[in-house]
């Protein structure tokens, strides 16, 4: 029997499934890349991005900065939501949404870029080495002229790729016969990564909150909190290898390890995160009588 904590047999799992979803990702590169040449490299990106941010989400949960670890968690979300938007668009969509990634939305961001250089060339002194440096980033003949077009298209194709748009589009989308059901759940703790992010109201309010909670539940607290940081880290990044499979239209090396990998780290992480759930049973059903009473 071992007496590792509950927490922590969850983090090995997490790490082992991870390995497991990693080889797998790479497998279906190099056996299938060759097929999608116009999509396969930006994929490629994507997933080291998402996989780097992983790394940096686990650093930062290991050494007891799970705050922080939100706030990379934000941008790991971002990463895994392209991913599907782009595996599991239609064939025939995808070289057009290749070419607002890198093209279109790639002007968009140079050009705001450019103009928030011309910024800083106003603030600098002539001598200084920084200002040529400046006045060059905002030269305009370094980005695509394109984007000065119409500002309406730029601002439909930001909205598009926004993460709460994509979201709202793969919602619901039928993938293999059925439809992606649950997807919205994810806009709630994307919004909670982002008020850490921003550092608003909402932000101080979680800080505070977990300083006042009393140890015994504070423990609960941290280990459910920790638990879901790594149970979305695994889920998405096994969601993602599984629609990289359906854009390659290949199969996983070994199928029943990769799934196992995944329900083995949702298995123990469910205990963790219910612990706290039921010790704040009492505290909510009393908020939901004083609500009935005052509408009775």
């Amino acid at each position: 029997m071992s007496d590792e904590s509950p927490l922590r047999i969850l983090q090995e799992a997490s790490l082992q499934a991870h390995a497991v979803i990693r080889d797998e990702i790479a497998g279906l590169f190099e056996r299938y890349g060759e097929t999608t040449p116009d999509v396969t490299p930006t994929l490629k990106q994507l997933f080291w991005y998402l996989s780097a941010r992983n790394q940096a989400v686990t650093f930062l949960v290991s050494w007891g900065y799970s705050w922080d670890a939100e706030i990379i968690l934000r941008s790991f979300y971002e990463t895994a939501a392209k991913i599907l938007f782009i595996c599991f668009a239609e064939d025939e969509d995808k070289p057009g949404l290749m070419d607002e990634f890198w093209n279109k939305l790639g002007s968009i961001n140079d050009r705001r870029r450019a103009r928030k250089a011309e910024f800083s060339v106003q603030m600098k002194e002539e001598d200084d080495v920084s200002s040529s440096i400046f006045e060059a980033l905002s030269d305009e003949r370094l980005f695509d002229l394109d984007a000065k077009g119409n500002k309406a298209e730029r601002k439909r194709l930001e909205q598009k790729w926004s993460f709460s748009e994509i979201i709202e589009a793969l919602d619901g989308r039928v993938v293999g016969g059925k439809p992606l059901v649950g997807m919205k759940s994810v806009l709630h703790i994307y919004g909670v990564c982002s008020h850490l992010a921003h550092a608003d109201s909402a932000a101080m309010d979680l800080m505070a909150d977990r300083a006042l909670r009393p140890k015994d539940e504070l423990l609960l607290l941290e280990a459910g909190h920790i638990s879901r940081i790594l149970s979305d880290q695994v889920s998405l990044t096994w969601f993602c290898a599984e629609a990289l499979r359906r854009h390659f239209k290949g199969e996983f090396s070994d199928t029943e390890k990769f799934y196992a990998a995944f329900q083995k780290t949702a298995e123990l992480s469910e205990p963790l995160q219910a612990a706290f759930n039921e010790s704040q049973r009492e505290f909510y059903e009393r908020i939901l009588r004083k609500q009935q009473e005052v509408g009775a």
